[in-house]
């Protein structure tokens, strides 16, 4: 575990694995949240190790081991009280509001990848099939599990359906109440699961928080999904999708109206965040200056006579 910042009583954690990958992470997204955590008084740290051996018949990749992370901070940081775990192809708009003002100590904070959406979920997906084999994939198929409804979702992975279907990038705890009860939940599950997500735990989290009416859904701005976004809002720009200086723009443009803003996904739609110039290309003054006029209060007085 790196210590960023130090801990006080909130802390926001992620799990960087490989060196050429915390080389990235640290150069493209790190100066992002270390904004918002100094504006905000909260610790980051970073796990750059597997927090399970990997010989242990439990191990599970790094999207899995999430659930760890709160024992392993209570156990080296005790005064820490609570923890927004994030995924680390996330950037924040550093005039966010702080996360932890929205949180409910007795749920666990996330948010909804299907309601209270900004678009219509059925044409959001339905576009992002049609845009990626229009431009991006030829052979991108326009009827696969991205279109499936919620009992076709959790039928897929044996479960028992539920009502919603919440992104775990973004996850937000009391450790007190949630950490050892997400350490038991990793334990559910051997190694080498095969999953719906190729062994990921997005589908069989949300069963267990769902199923346990655990839930908490934060506002959409606190985990806005790029392609979602894109889809909606610049679907063309995906015949672009290499042109650094127009994504740099529109992923300025989506943090004016966003405070978190994740690159879910392993297309190349989703992963060129990590590309060498792209993170210069985001106006950071533009997003403080911009707010700053935002909040700032206004007569809306005419500054011209107006003449009969």
């Amino acid at each position: 575990m790196r210590i960023y910042i130090k801990p006080q009583k909130k802390i926001i954690a992620t799990i960087a694995l490989g060196k050429d990958y915390q080389k990235i992470w640290k150069k493209n997204i790190y100066p992002f949240w270390k904004i918002y955590c100094k504006i905000h008084n909260l610790g980051l740290v970073v796990f750059e190790e597997d927090l399970i051996e990997k010989n242990d018949i439990f191990w599970k990749k790094a999207t899995w081991q999430r659930l760890l992370v709160g024992e392993k901070i209570k156990k080296k940081f005790p005064k820490v009280e609570d923890v927004c775990f994030l995924d680390t192809d996330i950037i924040i708009n550093p005039t966010a509001p702080n996360i932890f003002n929205f949180q409910k100590k007795n749920k666990i904070n996330l948010t909804s990848l299907r309601n209270f959406l900004p678009f219509e979920y059925k044409k959001t997906i339905r576009k992002m099939a049609y845009f990626r084999k229009k431009y991006i994939n030829k052979k991108y198929p326009l009827d696969s599990l991205l279109n499936a409804d919620l009992k076709t979702l959790y039928k897929s992975d044996k479960l028992e359906p539920q009502k919603d279907e919440m992104c775990v990038g973004v996850m937000m705890f009391n450790i007190k109440k949630f950490s050892r009860k997400l350490h038991d939940w990793f334990y559910l599950f051997e190694k080498n699961i095969d999953t719906t997500t190729g062994g990921g735990c997005q589908t069989q989290l949300n069963y267990l928080i769902l199923k346990n009416k655990y839930e908490n859904l934060l506002d959409y701005k606190f985990q806005s999904i790029w392609i979602f976004e894109l889809v909606n809002r610049f679907p063309f720009i995906l015949k672009n999708i290499n042109n650094l200086s127009y994504l740099g723009y529109l992923t300025t443009t989506i943090l004016l109206d966003n405070y978190f803003l994740h690159f879910a996904g392993g297309g190349i739609e989703s992963t060129f965040w990590r590309t060498k110039e792209f993170t210069k290309r985001i106006d950071i003054n533009l997003l403080k200056e911009f707010n700053k006029y935002y909040f700032k209060k206004l007569k809306g007085l005419p500054k011209i006579k107006i003449k009969n």
